[in-house]
């Protein structure tokens, strides 16, 4: 939805309120005067009773005005604010960016001395959502657990005079044994009061999150705990329920949590299609941690992407590694970014408003699930899920983060090796939940292969239709479940030329593995593809000691650590670089494992970690001499921390006369304990009772 910069003069504002008031016959007149509307919409408003008419004629001609004609309110959206002016409870199920807000919005402006409450499952959606209230000229505050407890900033919301209050469940209840102001201020019957309505937005999280399955505990327990807020609100306060993700075993567990009356509710049940959106499917080859599978999206120019991520490290280190790629002047840009939640809060909102500009810096992100929900940047053309989801609720919500003005669009499923081979003999055949697991039951820490829901991994198997296989899941069976507006639709075999290769859309090449373990970019048809895996010629036996012995690696890892953690504290910019841009795991285990005596100068460590030049003039020297100096095994060397660990008290035994005599250990090597002599003498000394009331106890002088 476009949404416009209102900037109201006096005339505009006085013409709005006398909209508000006027009767059916002046509406009529205003409408011819300032309304194109088309013919269904005009058959719609004359088939409704005089009431509805005024209120639909009210809605259309404002929201008209407000957007400076660029927005008309389609049919759907005047039936949900009609049914919640009766106070009806309305589920509506539409797909992504097919414009769910404006329900939220237009009652605001037919009624501005009322509240209305919306319930957000995210910081970052809630922001997004306020903001775009905000450009409606609708007052509006976000309460998380991030709200001061600013006095003036509680009177307004108590006196009511936000218009719009946006929150998360956990602040309606008690939560972790406290209760949230503003569940206080649901006792407060004169606040009551003033809320007129309540919109659950993203409502398929009361299922996902709200409730346990599978023998798991719920995620977030207070989205199961909705039902109570309907005890504390004004009787015959309506609700709106939303989403792009209602399946019929969600749906019906939305309908039942929130207490609706299916004899009155209103279902508004839309296509969810995105007609504009490919979709695609590909085997990773590996695992997770093996990059370069990322590498067919890396080009000076490319696609504005999203690629989400299971977990923050592999968020990060695939931007690093893709970052790497690109030339010295490119990297300093700001191209590739990542963004999630251990990042500082000015930091992710610098990279969050450069990507959503179409003109920004960053045109390849990524991120973790923070993202995954009411990200509306217009001009993402690609999305990416690095990692199969668990279930297809995830699966739409990214993917619907593409095309939001109607662009063609790709989204793309990587799936892990064993999403193709997993069993599937353990599912529960009596449940009717398409995104039960495949291992049956779940216990606390199961892991990802056993959490894997059965619709993602038909759809990653499926050599049918993907669009359709959607459309099943949703019970979407409009005319226009599976209609496109590109020229392909999927990359599954279709009879006609609508199948896609992606190939021939993104920048590079993708990587395949053979059945003989052979690793190629590009595929089998592909007469120029490079073989990544050839096999090494045998190089002969050096004579040098190769490694690091094992017992003295976990030491060196341990102070590597250390050393990073000290470093990346006072690194001046690590609100936007994370510790693994300067070490990452991979790194710490080859520097343990290198022999000391191939480890003698910086240089030795950014040939060893393959770093580039900018990395190495940074930060080389500082591993090295902070680190590395002296913790080689020569007879020069320089002690260090590692010699607490690495040595024995007792060295190798040696014969004399025949009999094994251990050799006497010499104080720098006895072990951790190790104590000089007068320390020693001190502590075995007989205690003294002394005065507690002095600087310096007197036994130190004994």
């Amino acid at each position: 939805m476009d949404t416009p910069e209102v900037q109201f003069d006096a005339e505009a504002a006085q013409l709005l309120q006398e909209i508000r008031i006027s009767p059916l016959e002046e509406l009529k007149s205003l409408a011819s005067s300032f309304l194109t509307l088309d013919a269904p919409l005009v058959e719609y408003l004359e088939s409704l009773v005089d009431k509805h008419k005024t209120i639909a004629l009210k809605a259309c001609l404002i929201v008209q005005i407000i957007s400076r004609y660029r927005i008309i309110p389609r049919k759907f959206q005047l039936e949900a604010v009609l049914a919640l002016d009766e106070g009806r409870d309305v589920i509506l199920e539409s797909g992504t960016g097919s414009g769910k807000t404006l329900c939220l919005i237009i009652p605001n402006l037919l009624y501005p001395d009322t509240t209305s409450i919306t319930i957000s499952p995210l910081k970052r959606l809630q922001i997004l959502q306020a903001s775009e209230l905000e450009r409606w000229g609708i007052r509006t505050v976000c309460i998380n657990e991030d709200t001061p407890s600013d006095k003036a900033l509680w009177t307004k919301i108590t006196s009511g005079y936000f218009q719009h209050i946006i929150t998360q469940p956990e602040q309606l209840r008690i939560h972790n044994g406290h209760l949230p102001r503003l569940a206080k201020l649901l006792n407060d019957r004169h606040f009551v009061c003033t809320v007129s309505r309540v919109n659950v937005d993203e409502a398929h999280f009361i299922y996902t999150a709200g409730l346990p399955l599978y023998g798991v505990p719920a995620f977030r327990p207070s989205w199961g705990a909705l039902n109570l807020l309907r005890l504390r609100l004004g009787k015959g306060t309506p609700l709106l329920a939303m989403s792009a993700t209602l399946p019929p075993h969600i749906k019906c567990a939305v309908v039942r949590n929130l207490n609706f009356d299916p004899s009155t509710m209103l279902s508004l049940e839309l296509p969810t299609s995105r007609p504009n959106i490919i979709y695609s499917t590909h085997r990773i080859v590996g695992s997770l941690s093996e990059y370069r599978n990322l590498d067919f999206l890396v080009s000076e120019t490319p696609r504005k992407t999203l690629v989400f991520h299971d977990n923050t490290q592999q968020c990060s280190d695939s931007r690093a590694h893709q970052n790497k790629l690109l030339s010295t002047d490119i990297q300093k840009n700001g191209l590739i970014q990542h963004y999630h939640a251990g990042m500082s809060k000015a930091y992710l909102k610098q990279v969050f408003d450069d990507f959503a500009k179409e003109d920004g810096a960053c045109e390849i992100l990524h991120t973790t699930e923070g993202l995954s929900t009411g990200l509306h940047v217009a001009d993402v053309d690609v999305v990416v899920d690095y990692g199969a989801p668990r279930a297809m609720p995830t699966v739409i919500q990214r993917g619907g983060r593409a095309g939001r003005r109607g662009q063609l669009s790709v989204y793309l499923l990587m799936a892990e090796p064993w999403v193709y081979t997993a069993s599937l003999d353990a599912v529960d055949s009596s449940s009717d939940d398409p995104d039960r697991p495949i291992s049956g039951r779940l216990i606390k820490n199961s892991k990802k292969p056993e959490r894997a829901g059965l619709a993602v991994v038909l759809y990653v198997r499926s050599s049918t239709c993907l669009r359709e296989m959607f459309a099943r899941y949703l019970n979407d069976r409009s005319r226009d479940a599976l209609k496109i507006t590109t020229d392909w639709c999927c990359d599954q075999p279709h009879d006609t030329e609508i199948q896609f290769d992606k190939r021939s859309f993104f920048p590079g090449r993708f990587i395949y593995e053979e059945k003989d373990g052979k690793i190629y970019a590009g595929d089998v048809d592909e007469p120029d593809r490079i073989h990544l895996n050839p096999p090494k010629a045998k190089k002969p036996k050096g004579k040098g000691k190769k490694n690091r012995k094992v017992a003295d690696r976990v030491p060196l890892q341990d102070q590597l650590n250390d050393w990073l953690s000290s470093a990346h504290t006072t690194d001046p910019l690590r609100a936007v670089r994370p510790p693994t841009f300067i070490l990452d795991a991979k790194s710490i285990k080859s520097l343990s494992t290198v022999h000391p005596d191939r480890m003698r100068s910086p240089d030795d460590v950014t040939s060893t970690l393959d770093e580039t030049p900018e990395w190495a003039e940074e930060w080389a020297s500082k591993v090295f001499y902070g680190t590395l100096r002296f913790s080689g095994y020569g007879k020069n060397r320089e002690p260090s921390i590692i010699d607490a660990f690495s040595r024995r008290a007792t060295m190798p035994q040696r014969k004399v006369g025949g009999k094994k005599k251990p050799r006497k250990a010499t104080e720098l090597e006895a072990d951790v304990e190790w104590e000089p002599p007068a320390k020693r003498q001190r502590k075995g000394a007989p205690l003294v009772e002394v005065s507690t009331n002095v600087r310096r106890s007197s036994r130190l002088n004994k």
